[in-house]
């Protein structure tokens, strides 16, 4: 086998060594090896790691910003006063009279709470509203009867609850107004007859059965003309034949 001869002749200076294509390769190939390798690896790895922030840091930036508030809806409530709970009974007390319509008892309790408890500010608002509704109830309507027949129906109560000299003055002012009245006539001689006069008792029993014949049921059976009905000149006044009357019939007042 044919030896193969190696050439180890040194190039002359200044002029490049020979080389064959193998050895070309082999020059190419770790330049080529050294210059990517070192890139490639330098060119995934990060170039500066990020710095974590201090857990310190982190926690207070993680915390709300409306914490201060959420703390100040949750702070409990300022203790309420010694005399607070006396003044809320004193209101109560004053709200239970107003449900019953005992208006007066409720007015003076709620104003109990305004003057003996002049701190309780929160209290007097209400109290102030309630008090005003007790005085527009407590205060009377404008009951004065103006008619002749709203004057004989008062005067008819006022005779029932023992108004009697009230009931006069009604039934003389409706007679003023109303001279052919038979109910006012009526009553105005069971008014007198209560008092104990039955002269006038009778003049104006007998006026009311002149104007009205149907009144003689009336004074046969009403209980405070016993009196009246004992004397002979109401007797005969009874007894005879009722006279047509003098004008309209009407109605009576019944008494209750």
């Amino acid at each position: 086998m044919a030896k193969v001869k190696r050439n180890t002749a040194r190039p002359a200076p200044g002029k490049p060594a020979r080389t064959t294509g193998a050895s070309k390769k082999a020059q190419a190939r770790p330049a080529v090896k050294k210059t990517a390798r070192p890139v490639a690896k330098r060119a995934a790895k990060p170039v500066a790691k990020p710095v974590k922030p201090p857990k310190k840091a982190v926690k207070r930036a993680a915390r709300p910003v409306a914490k201060p508030a959420a703390r100040a809806a949750k702070a409990p409530p300022p203790p309420h006063r010694s005399t607070y709970a006396d003044a809320v009974s004193l209101y109560e007390r004053g709200m239970q009279a107003l449900q019953a319509k005992r208006y007066r008892e409720a007015a003076e309790s709620l104003k109990a709470v305004i003057a003996r408890f002049p701190e309780e500010k929160e209290l007097h608002e209400r109290a102030q509203l309630y008090i005003r509704v007790c005085e527009r109830q407590l205060t009377p309507l404008d009951a004065t009867p103006k008619t002749p027949e709203e004057q004989v129906y008062a005067a008819t109560l006022a005779i029932n609850t023992g108004q009697v000299d009230r009931a006069v003055a009604l039934l003389s002012a409706a007679l003023q107004r109303d001279p052919d009245n038979d109910p006012a006539e009526y009553m105005l001689g069971v008014a007198y007859s209560l008092r104990g006069d039955l002269a006038s008792s009778f003049t104006h029993i007998a006026r009311a059965l002149a104007l009205n014949p149907d009144n003689r049921e009336l004074v046969r059976k009403e209980p405070d003309l016993d009196a009246l009905r004992q004397t002979e000149a109401i007797r005969a006044i009874l007894a005879a034949p009722p006279e047509p009357p003098k004008k309209d019939r009407r109605p009576a007042p019944r008494r209750r």
